[in-house]
């Protein structure tokens, strides 16, 4: 019996003993795992962002480009605007959000385990990832360690997802989820350069996000999946149809109850703001001004401009329809249009057909003005007291080897200079130039603005020189402008986000540099284009004045211009009390048709511009029918009558120059 006691009391003690042991490996085991893990969490800890500021925003300097009324045309760099909590916006905004991201959001801790669980099964079910289990938190989160630069957005590394992941979980336990959904909202990207739902707010939708509608929510919600593709300004079909997923979502969330209702209720919205992208060469134009205004660019600026969207939309509208129209048969691609009141004031600009595929704006571009310099030389004759009944010389011109032609136009011995002005014959402006000199010549461009060096020579009466659509029309703009000189503008004031003025234009009466004498010759000679001759395709008005410009020889013409002014007039329609300048071609100085001149294609242009969209129907089509005022044709004389096909043939060619 003793035996078998001592044989048990010995096994008691070597169980004990191993117990022992187990339990002191196990307190090792989970000191020196404690250990370990605190390392570990101190090694991913030391990479967290700084978490000081994070409901603040991360303020960068932007430029938003707006119309007078407060239209935003544009914004520039990473536009952020005024933090706004959750609690002041309407219930369906962040409910957009959640719906598209993280319906559970109030019932997780930061990670959402039924969630990822969800998402997994669906992705193994489709063979591919068609959902994320990542929630709002874990979004902002990531945010957090992109902007603070802890990470690239590339980085996909076991590290970064460890820190998502613990960072997440410590934005719950640190603040309230409408906190953590305030963040998220107010540094969210949302396309166009904006972060915020604020800022998308004004910029989609000119209005803040406290005002958005159930619809105008699902458009920026739907934003998330893609910015740029689901683009309300640059792809409003693909953001409606992605708006009409993301109300479906808020309804089967049963965050709303009629999705369909929303939907045909807020679409008209997408129509109306549209942001077309030819705004886009105005706005880089006025982006290279404000250097001359503003003393550095360390701030959020508001800039307010002379642009007005109607006429700008329409003014695409009729440059990329005759494009589409007559570009192939005129063997042109190109159309530039310029629309200024006569003090300068830049009300539209189109630098091109398509600004997504060239953002080239050919406004700026220098090209040979061709005949349209002959206004020059013809102010220069008037002011040496010529006037436009004047008679001289139409016969060829010669001199030496150089024989510059008139092409169709047929000798008369003597002709009127108001005649020779309104037909473009180019041996006229050549003997007026040798008659006034070519100094004075220079003199008048260069008070009306022309920069260009130019030569003393007589080949500059074919517009041998090269200048560019902005300042040949600001020089037209001065017959409009009581002979004022005009330089042209597209900023009306320049201020900060708070409101502070840092610019704005004032009034100014510019200096008079044609006289009233000239000037009325000059008109005279301007109307005299559109009634009944280069010019009477842009004859929409009595107040109508013009001149044609076309730089080219038989083999083709390279640059087709026309510039005109139009006065107001009671009664008449479309826009009236500006000027235009329109130009035609191709890149690279590829020529075109021998037909595409002056009184061609943007004779045509500016007319279906200044007849406004109300009764603009389509290239080579009638007006749409409206009372029109009766416009002045001039009554050609014996010797003027000739078929129409050819007079009209004669028109287009005689132009060249």
């Amino acid at each position: 019996m003793a035996i078998k006691k001592q044989q048990k009391t010995k096994k008691k003690k070597a169980k004990r003993s191993l117990l022992g042991l187990v339990g002191r490996f196990c307190l090792l085991a989970s000191i020196w795992g404690s250990i370990l893990l605190g390392l570990i969490l101190l090694w991913f800890v030391q990479d967290l962002p700084d978490l000081n500021h994070l409901q603040t925003n991360v303020r960068t300097p932007s430029i938003t480009i707006q119309t007078i009324d407060g239209t935003v045309i544009n914004t520039y760099g990473d536009v952020f605007d005024e933090m706004v909590r959750v609690q002041d916006l309407p219930k369906h905004v962040p409910q957009a959000l959640m719906a598209v991201e993280d319906r559970r959001f109030y019932y997780h801790f930061g990670v959402d385990i039924i969630g990822l669980a969800r998402a997994a099964y669906e992705n193994y079910r489709a063979n591919r990832v068609i959902q994320g289990g990542s929630t709002v938190t874990q979004q902002l989160a990531k945010n957090l360690l992109f902007t603070e630069g802890s990470f690239t957005v590339s980085d996909r590394s076991f590290k970064r997802k460890i820190l998502e992941v613990f960072l997440a979980v410590w934005l719950e336990w640190k603040f309230s989820k409408d906190d953590i959904l305030t963040m998220y909202l107010n540094r969210v990207y949302l396309g166009a350069g904006t972060f915020g739902i604020e800022a998308a707010a004004q910029r989609y939708f000119n209005k803040s996000a406290r005002d958005l509608t159930v619809f105008e929510a699902a458009v920026i919600a739907g934003l998330l999946k893609a910015p740029s593709r689901f683009s309300p300004s640059s792809n409003p079909e693909k953001a409606k149809e992605r708006a009409k997923t993301v109300l479906q979502l808020m309804q089967e969330a049963g965050f709303i109850k009629n999705a369909q209702t929303y939907f045909n209720e807020g679409i008209h919205v997408l129509e109306n703001n549209k942001q077309e992208s030819s705004f886009k060469y105005f706005c880089d134009w006025v982006i290279e001004l404000i250097p001359n205004f503003v003393n550095g660019m360390d701030r959020d600026l508001i800039v307010v401009t002379t642009l007005d969207p109607a006429m700008q939309r329409h003014a695409d509208h009729v440059c990329v329809d005759h494009i589409n129209e007559m570009g192939a048969k005129l063997k042109t691609s190109q159309l530039a249009l310029l629309a200024m009141n006569p003090d300068g004031a830049v009300r539209a600009m189109i630098g091109g057909v398509d600004y997504k595929k060239s953002q080239f704006n050919r406004v700026q571009a220098s090209r040979q003005p061709g005949s349209a310099f002959k206004m020059f030389i013809f102010l220069a004759a008037m002011e040496d007291g010529m006037s436009p009944e004047d008679k001289i010389d139409d016969s060829p011109y010669v001199n030496g080897t150089w024989r510059p032609s008139n092409f169709t136009w047929k000798t008369r011995g003597e002709v009127s200079i108001v005649e020779a002005f309104s037909r473009s014959v180019n041996s006229v402006p050549i003997r007026l130039m040798e008659k006034v000199t070519p100094r004075k010549v220079i003199e008048a461009a260069h008070r009306l603005g022309i920069t260009s060096p130019m030569e003393e020579h007589l080949s500059l009466s074919l517009g041998a020189i090269e200048a560019t659509l902005l300042d040949l029309t600001s020089a037209f703009a001065t017959y409009a402008n009581q002979g004022r000189a005009v330089w042209p503008y597209g900023i009306l004031e320049i201020r900060d986000k708070e409101g502070n003025i840092l610019y704005r234009r004032e009034e100014q009466q510019t200096q008079i540099i044609i006289k009233p004498e000239p000037l009325a010759k000059m008109r005279t000679l301007l109307r005299a284009v559109v009634d009944g001759r280069s010019g009477y395709r842009a004859n929409v008005s009595p107040t109508v004045m013009g001149k044609t410009g076309t730089n080219g020889d038989k083999s083709g013409n390279i640059d087709a211009w026309f510039f005109s002014l139009r006065e107001p007039l009671e009664n008449d329609i479309g826009f009236q009390n500006l000027v235009v300048g329109v130009w035609t071609g191709n890149d690279k100085n590829k020529r075109m048709a021998n037909e595409s001149s002056g009184s061609n294609l943007p004779a045509l242009v500016t007319a279906a511009f200044y007849r406004g969209p109300e009764v603009y129907n389509g290239p080579n089509q009638p007006p749409k029918k409206t009372v029109q005022p009766k416009i002045s044709v001039k009554t050609p004389t014996k010797d003027e009558k000739q078929p129409q096909k050819k007079d009209a043939v004669e028109e287009l060619l005689a132009d060249f120059g």
